[in-house]
């Protein structure tokens, strides 16, 4: 009787930055790993798929047999994939899955639209304020509309790029500024924040500018030199979607990604998008595409879905993620 029991999913949201894990059915991942996905991605020429079988294996090992401890081997494992890693990463990991991990199934989803798993809706204008960029996409009754896709290169990145400059931290020390320090201000209380201070295992302390807190990441709303900001993306995806889609994705915009999770991203953006309503959530904007790849890999349509090993043997290839 026993034997006849499915084995939760593992559950893998694969971001440029972090790396969430944990287990299907459960409502957050069980570690949230950092890892250097975003800075490899910048090397030229690309990685090799054996350049990141090497690098991406050994952390995946780690998360199933140090992290989550539960043995991989005939286990299902969902992965949510960014819509634009290279070919080879994706590759490297559909081999790491099944030839070191022993996996019995794959599930691949897209990261973006595997966030309505997570609310009750099936049309919403998805926001994804990342770590590299942000990412617009509408999904109008479950149809992606791929031709209407835009994105922006403000997020979290351009953000610590301004605080290393104004400030002179490391990268490391930008992020927590960011994370810790900084906020979304109103248009109308721009004047009145204070300065932050950061008390360390030091004599001294770093101290963060009131006009920097909300100075660095004014440009998501006001754009830059390159590139124009988050509510003109929103608006050029708008433009782009058929008309009679227009109102119902105006009014069900759902913001993911951990630069969303800044104070004030929500408020802000709903005043700068006319007759916008953003879809009320009941997790963390950064979980989002996890805890739906949670919910989803619960369901018997996660099977449907799902290479198993044999295909993979037989040299079937992973379907492209359009037809999740």
């Amino acid at each position: 009787m026993m034997n006849n029991v499915e084995k939760s999913a593992i559950v893998l949201d694969v971001g440029s930055r972090y790396l969430k894990c944990g287990m299907s059915g459960e409502r957050s991942p069980r570690t949230v790993l950092r890892w250097e996905v975003a800075e490899l991605l910048q090397i030229q020429p690309p990685l090799t798929k054996a350049a990141w079988q090497e690098y991406v294996g050994e952390i995946l090992y780690d998360v199933c047999f140090k992290h989550l401890r539960v043995a991989s081997k005939n286990r299902r494992l969902v992965v949510c994939e960014d819509l634009l890693f290279p070919r080879n990463l994706r590759e490297a990991l559909v081999e790491i899955v099944f030839n070191v991990l022993k996996a019995k199934q794959l599930v691949l989803l897209p990261a973006m639209t595997v966030a309505l798993y997570a609310t009750c809706h099936t049309t919403a204008l998805i926001v994804d304020a990342g770590w590299h960029e942000t990412r617009i996409l509408p999904v109008f009754e479950q149809v992606p509309l791929l031709h209407a896709y835009t994105t922006t290169g403000l997020a979290s990145r351009s953000s610590c790029d301004a605080i290393v400059q104004q400030v002179g931290a490391t990268d490391r020390t930008a992020e927590d500024i960011l994370e810790r320090a900084c906020f979304i201000a109103p248009d109308d209380m721009i004047d009145e924040a204070q300065d932050a201070h950061f008390f360390a295992m030091t004599p001294h302390a770093l101290t963060i500018p009131a006009k920097t807190r909300s100075e660095v990441v004014e440009t998501l709303f006001s754009g830059s030199e390159v590139d124009g900001s988050i509510p003109d993306a929103i608006e050029q995806c708008l433009s782009k979607c058929p008309v009679d889609t227009r109102r119902a994705l105006r009014s069900n915009i759902l913001c993911i990604g951990g630069t969303s999770m800044l104070p004030g991203f929500r408020d802000k953006l709903a005043k700068r998008l006319t007759d916008a309503k953003l879809v009320q959530t009941y997790f963390p904007s950064h979980l989002m595409s996890w805890i739906g790849a949670s919910i989803y890999g619960s369901t018997e349509a996660a099977q449907t879905h799902a290479i198993s090993a044999d295909s993979f043997v037989d040299g079937s290839s992973v379907q492209d993620w359009m037809a999740v």
